[in-house]
């Protein structure tokens, strides 16, 4: 029979016995040793005090060696070394500051050790004493020579106190720029030419092409090579997005990613989520209660930045890694794993700083980067570029920073080079004073109205260059017919196609050349001939794709459609640009049947003069006639007459 519990007293919990007086004392004295301090400065303290008893201990060991020889006499000031010895002992005596005073200075004096050191030490023994026997020697430090009694501190003592102060300015003496030891940040332009530099090495196509295949690589040496570049192009986005510390991102686990997010109505943009609970003194500082959400960020692609894109380098990378393991990544596995020699990747380990560094390495000299860049490099790097655009709130936040962390200190880390050229006056003679001093890298002097001189100049400038254009007027070659263009015209790497009506038959075009030649870059295509055309802006788009197809456009990147991969109109590509790919070859390839004669293409295909899709139907159906083609027939029953290559 189940048990009835009377109302009222459900939840209720049993009233203890006070403890006794000891044990209370007891965990007071475990709570503040606990509690006081971080476990990761406890743990630093408690490292300074066992330094500071074997410092001693040797100390006193040298003496006894020395007043043991025949013949030593005791100098004046002389300090008893029994006494000496029991100096960091309990309780204090008058030689404990003295003791002190001689741990700092082999430390950073004799060892030449900086002053967060000196700090160090300084503040482990004022916890020691402060907490000795209650708080019986904390305060302010008072030797009584009469009764031979030490009360308060002696860490607190004047010669410690004025020891540590030398040692802040003997750190301080060269100035904040020469002492700081901050990493170089790396900017985003270094940073596109690091990305660019790995994708001429290892296109990123070829983790895609592998993971749609659904093989890794077999050889090793590919294998390593896509592991490597993959990894490493992954890793630096991150950690240029995030502002992380290298250790820091080395840490990411798979359970650290939420994947496949969509933004709300209604653009419903793509991210995912990145927690990063592992920063630089979260996990330890006192009273940390944050929430999830807290240390969570939201990663959008970038397709204006396409460099520092994480969103996509993260999401290429990922696939690929999980086709090398063989399965699905666990949540404990590591985003960026230990990769050894052999090609075996190791998910529960994860890279080490060591092998961090040689990547950031090996891309800086194979970008051709005379920098050196390090574990701080990445989170100054885009920090250093968003902190004018972005709340001063918003760049605490997104860097992890304590938000109790002065404004000072803060702005002196992100800002050091900055600081350094605003308060510089090295350009004061400049024609056109910069005043870096009275805005963000002289922004103002681009916003304020122009000056009746700097106006003045500008024209003058415009005026002296367009006088010189008309002094020296350019030579003109006529090339007639399909003759192709020498060598010596070529060499300008211009060419001019016409685009203008004309009242009558022209027998050849006109191109005109440079009457200085120079290098040889880029081959001009031949002339074509010409028949009266009644409207040239509807020829235009015929026109330029025929040099489109066998040329390009150098000045703009464009390579010609002739020698384009198959991978750029196939595949995933074959929506994209694969229609249009095939039109132009079609249009193309017509016109070299017909020797490049526009008169003949203009009384073949009357319709040349309209739009580019009414010409397109015309030549389908003069191949078709011809039994070239036989075309195909679309979704909704007609011949596109397009053929499908």
């Amino acid at each position: 029979m189940a048990r009835v519990q009377k109302k009222g007293t459900k939840g209720k919990k049993k009233k203890q016995a006070a403890a006794s007086t000891a044990d209370l004392g007891r965990s007071t004295r475990e709570a503040r040793a606990t509690y006081t301090n971080a476990k990761k400065t406890s743990e630093a303290y408690d490292g300074y005090l066992a330094r500071g008893n074997t410092f001693l201990k040797s100390c006193v060991a040298q003496r006894r060696k020395e007043e043991a020889r025949e013949g030593w006499v005791h100098p004046e000031g002389h300090i008893d070394t029994d006494l000496l010895a029991k100096a960091f002992s309990k309780p204090p005596n008058k030689y404990s500051a003295t003791a002190l005073e001689l741990f700092i200075t082999q430390k950073c004096l004799v060892e030449n050790l900086k002053k967060s050191t000196a700090e160090g030490i300084h503040g482990a023994y004022a916890k020691y004493w402060d907490t000795m026997d209650g708080d019986k020697y904390a305060g302010e430090y008072h030797y009584d020579e009469e009764l031979d009694k030490v009360s308060g501190c002696p860490a607190r003592a004047g010669i410690v106190a004025s020891l540590v102060k030398i040692i802040k300015i003997r750190d301080n003496e060269k100035g904040a720029d020469a002492t700081r030891n901050h990493a170089e940040a790396i900017s985003a332009e270094d940073m596109t030419v690091m990305m660019d530099w790995s994708e001429s090495v290892c296109p990123a196509s070829k983790l895609i092409e592998a993971v749609k295949m659904g093989v890794a690589p077999q050889d090793l040496a590919e294998r390593l090579l896509l592991l490597k570049h993959g990894q490493m192009r992954a890793f630096g986005s991150s950690g240029f997005n995030l502002w992380t510390r290298n250790f820091e991102l080395c840490g990411l686990q798979m359970r650290d990613l939420t994947l496949n997010c969509v933004g709300p109505l209604p653009f419903n943009h793509p991210y995912f989520k990145v927690l990063l609970e592992g920063r630089k003194g979260w996990q330890h500082k006192q009273g940390f209660e944050s929430k999830r959400e807290s240390c969570e960020y939201n990663m959008y692609p970038q397709a204006d930045l396409p460099a520092l894109d994480m969103y996509n380098f993260l999401l290429t990378w990922i696939p690929f890694y999980e086709l090398c393991i063989g399965r699905k990544l666990l949540p404990e596995d590591y985003i960026f794993p230990y990769i050894a020699s052999n090609g075996v990747i190791h998910p529960d380990r994860e890279m080490t700083l060591q092998m961090c560094q040689n990547l950031i390495t090996e891309f800086t000299e194979g970008a051709g980067l005379q920098k050196t860049y390090t574990t701080h490099s990445f989170r100054r790097g885009w920090c250093s570029i968003l902190f004018h655009r972005w709340s001063l709130s918003i760049v605490r936040w997104w860097g992890g920073w304590a938000t109790g962390e002065h404004v000072d200190t803060l702005m002196k880390y992100l800002l050091d080079s900055l600081q350094s050229y605003e308060t510089g006056h090295g350009d004061a003679l400049c024609p056109v004073p910069l005043e870096a001093d009275k805005s963000f890298m002289g922004d103002h002097l681009l916003v304020r109205p122009v000056a009746t001189e700097e106006f003045r100049t500008v024209t003058s400038q415009i005026i002296t260059h367009l006088t010189k254009l008309s002094l020296t007027p350019p030579a003109c070659v006529c090339v007639h017919g399909s003759q192709d263009v020498p060598n010596s015209m070529a060499s300008s790497g211009h060419h001019q196609f016409p685009a203008s009506a004309t009242t009558g038959r022209n027998t050849g075009a006109v191109l005109r050349l440079p009457s200085t030649a120079q290098p040889n870059r880029t081959p001009t295509p031949p002339a074509r001939d010409e028949s009266p055309i009644s409207n040239p802006t509807q020829l235009s788009e015929r026109v330029e794709i025929i040099p489109g197809v066998e040329y390009g456009d150098p000045a703009k990147g464009l390579t010609p459609l002739r020698d384009w991969p198959c991978e750029w109109y196939s595949g995933g590509m074959r929506k994209v640009t694969g229609s249009k790919c095939s039109q132009r070859k079609l249009i193309f390839d017509e016109y070299e049947r017909l020797q490049r004669s526009e008169a003949e293409f203009v009384k073949l295909y009357p319709v040349a003069h309209r739009r580019i899709s009414s010409l397109i139907l015309a030549i389908s159906e003069t191949n078709k006639s011809r039994g070239v083609i036989t075309g195909r027939r679309s979704k909704r029953g007609v011949d596109s007459g397009v053929d499908s290559d």
